[in-house]
């Protein structure tokens, strides 16, 4: 039991690690004073950050669960 949850904390931890690392800024610099609409922004919910988005929180609330249920056994 204890190698697997271990397995599961290692792979999630370099997935959030991954994943944070090649999240782009929300700060896009001076691009962003145009207003203009960027191809990403047309497709809500299927963009290339929101799916980042979500990979993060699912795999936050993996790790986070399966730290906690490493902790009780």
């Amino acid at each position: 039991m204890e190698t697997v949850l271990s397995a599961i904390i290692a792979i999630t931890a370099i997935i959030l690690i991954v994943t944070v690392v090649l999240t782009e800024s929300d700060q896009a610099g001076l691009g962003t004073l145009s207003g203009a609409e960027t191809a990403w922004g047309e497709h809500k919910g299927s963009s290339k950050k929101d799916i980042q988005n979500k990979i993060i929180i699912v795999s936050s609330i993996v790790f986070a669960v399966a730290i906690l249920v490493l902790a009780v056994f």
